[in-house]
């Protein structure tokens, strides 16, 4: 974890560095173009010196004088070299290296800006006649050296400046924050960790207002603590007296849910009883008065017998009556023994859970013959449409009750009263994709309105509450599809053109979470 000392010392020190490289920098170029100006007045100066002393030397061909001029110009350290020629040849020159001054008769070759070359006139009369040339070398060996000393000093200064900054800095920081701040940290610490009340625990003093006010701070937010603790307290025993409420009240509208779900699903059976009790009356009574008819005839017939008056055209009459009532004894009977087996099964699939194995369109028509009573008063089409043979492996009752309640949802919110018989219309079509299957119930009719749609799976919601609906049929459907099937259930509707249904789960429905469990 980072330190307010060291950060402090870092920004102070990198402060102190820049300035003084700043300063520094700026000496030294200064420094530069000072030594610079010197140098370029000295070489003038040499070159004015050299054309008033150097004519009267070559008109003379004073060697030895020459020699002394030459040695005498070479004591500046900022001459290189010197090459005094005449127009021809070279006279004599001075060259330095490593310090010292030699006598040279050979040109040096050097060029460039430090090297210029002189030309040395004669005057006598007005009149310029040159008598050779001067080739002057100027080195910045000793003004390099004075920069370089320049740079030396400034970059120890700086690191004397920066230790004793470090270390005053250091010293100052431990003594009137580090300490302090430290101090006051282990009794914040110990205060976390001590049993006693907060107001109780004594802080360190210190002079400066800084510290002070920090202090201040710390007890102002023990105050604080100390009333959002209590006002938090107060809060939590509301909330758990609330949750306990709540939580009593979600237990009794469970119970209250589920005792619903019971009662929609068992006025669903006893609306189916109520229908195939209605359905079933026609056959039996055509079987009552068939068989009625049959024993009269039958009677008759043997009294017939019996006395001896019995002619031909009676026997043919009674035969015609028995293969008549047999005839229609024994079709009633198979249509009343259907709607028997289907009720039988349909009923309990839809009140128990049974897990088989089934056909899925021959189990759609068994629902349909079922249901088909109670569905004579709306006068409603239902199509089948099942393209292939689909065995499923699941919870029929689970088909059933989704069926029986999409059906009775049409009839209730679907169709108007004064729609005619042709036009309603309930289409069921069932799909199978490798392992999955579609179940598809649409009906023509009034549509839902968009606002509705997204509502009407929740419980309880309905929009025909005065006309019986109890808001259960659709949240049941919901719940069988996406619980017990597996699956999973979306609405597609258009106001005034109807509703589609789809419906798809997977042909071999889940096993309940206890027996997964128990089963892994």
């Amino acid at each position: 974890m980072r330190q307010i000392r060291t950060d402090l010392n870092l920004i102070f020190i990198a402060i102190v560095t820049t300035v003084l490289t700043v300063s520094g920098a700026f000496s030294y170029y200064r420094t530069q173009k000072q030594l610079n100006i010197e140098l370029e007045e000295f070489s003038r100066s040499l070159d004015a010196r050299l054309q008033s002393v150097l004519p009267g030397i070559m008109w003379n061909f004073d060697d030895q004088q020459l020699a002394l001029v030459l040695d005498a110009e070479m004591r500046s350290p900022d001459i290189r070299s010197l090459e005094v020629s005449n127009m021809e040849v070279m006279l004599a020159g001075r060259l330095r290296e490593n310090g010292a001054v030699t006598p040279i008769t050979t040109p040096t070759g050097f060029s460039g800006p430090e090297t210029h070359t002189t030309t040395i006139n004669y005057l006598q009369n007005q009149d310029k006649h040159p008598l050779g040339t001067v080739k002057i070398t100027i080195t910045h060996e000793r003004i390099n050296g004075l920069l370089r000393k320049i740079i030396i000093e400034k970059l120890i200064e700086i690191l004397l400046l920066d230790a004793l900054l470090l270390i005053a800095l250091s010293a100052t920081l431990q003594r009137m924050v580090i300490s302090p701040l430290s101090l006051l940290g282990k009794k914040l610490s110990l205060a976390a960790q001590s049993s006693k009340n907060l107001e109780e625990i004594e802080l360190p003093k210190n002079p400066y207002k800084e510290f002070t006010d920090l202090t201040d701070g710390f007890t102002r937010i023990v105050n604080r603590l100390r009333d959002d603790v209590s006002i938090r307290s107060q809060a939590e025993t509301e909330m758990r007296i609330a949750k306990d409420a709540a939580e009593t009240a979600l237990g009794q509208l469970k119970e209250a849910q589920n005792s619903l779900v019971q009662s929609e699903k068992m006025a669903s059976l006893g609306s189916l009883v109520a229908g195939i009790a209605h359905e079933i009356n026609t056959p039996v009574g055509i079987i009552l008065t068939s068989a009625s008819v049959l024993h009269d005839d039958s009677v008759l017939f043997r009294e017939k017998i019996e006395s001896g008056n019995m002619k031909k055209s009676e026997v043919i009459s009674y035969s015609q009556t028995a293969e008549q009532s047999s005839s229609l004894i024994i079709s009633n009977a198979m249509r009343a023994a259907d709607l028997i087996q289907s009720f039988k099964r349909v009923a309990v699939d839809q009140t128990s859970e049974a897990r088989r194995d089934f056909e899925l369109g021959k189990y759609l028509q068994e629902i349909i013959t079922s249901i088909g009573p109670t569905l004579k008063h709306s006068q409603i089409t239902i199509n089948i449409i099942c393209p292939e043979t689909i065995e499923l492996e699941g919870y029929p009752g689970a088909i059933s009750q989704i069926i029986t309640n999409l059906i009775n949802n049409a009839v209730l919110h679907a169709f108007a009263e004064d729609v005619p018989a042709s036009k309603k219309h309930v289409n069921i079509v069932a799909e199978r994709y490798f392992n999955t299957v579609t179940l598809h119930v649409s009906d023509n009719g009034s549509g839902i309105e968009e606002q509705v749609i997204s509502k009407i799976f929740d419980p309880f919601y309905t929009t025909k509450r005065a006309n019986g609906g109890s808001g259960l049929g659709l949240n049941i459907v919901f719940n069988l599809v996406t619980q017990t099937l597996g699956g999973h259930i979306h609405v597609k509707s258009t106001v005034g053109k109807g509703t589609s249904f789809i419906m798809t789960f997977p042909a071999v429905a889940p096993k309940p979470k206890i027996q997964r469990s128990l089963n892994p």
